[in-house]
């Protein structure tokens, strides 16, 4: 077995990332979204108010470009909307057809998710997501900040 040191943290992490996107996108398709957009939706349900863009670039860690290009698409489908906020922020806060896509992408979501648990393991599971948890946390604080200029 090959030793920790040489296992490539970046690719694995990749591969195994685009291999359980499949799983979500394939039910979240039923609903109109990609797994991405469901995960944002839900950062910006589970806000009190409307959510900084500089925000949610951090908790979705997305660089702002990236996120601004993901923010597009659910802009122009009227599930959010991004406004002005104090100085030259912007906030996005979720519209009444967020809410009423996310409350129909749960049960979608949820199909994947135990899916993907019950094949992985539920004990496995805890303990992985833990581990990744720690690894964004490592990740951030050796590569320093992703907002970009």
């Amino acid at each position: 077995m090959p030793s920790p040191r040489s296992i490539c943290a970046a690719g694995t992490l990749r591969r195994a990332t685009r291999s359980i996107t499949r799983v979500y996108d394939k039910r979240l398709a039923a609903i109109g979204l990609t797994t991405t957009q469901f995960s944002i939706l839900r950062s910006l349900a589970a806000a009190d108010a409307p959510m900084a863009l500089s925000e949610l670039a951090e908790e979705q860690v997305f660089e702002r470009t990236s996120l601004y290009r993901a923010l597009k698409p659910l802009c122009r489908q009227r599930l959010i909307v991004i406004k002005a906020g104090h100085g030259r922020a912007k906030l996005a806060a979720l519209m009444p057809l967020g809410v009423r896509r996310v409350a129909a992408a749960l049960p979608c979501w949820q199909e994947a998710q135990d899916a993907f648990v019950a094949q992985f393991g539920s004990s496995a599971w805890g303990v992985l997501a833990s581990q990744l948890i720690g690894v964004v946390d490592a990740a951030k604080a050796v590569g320093g900040s992703l907002q970009s200029s």
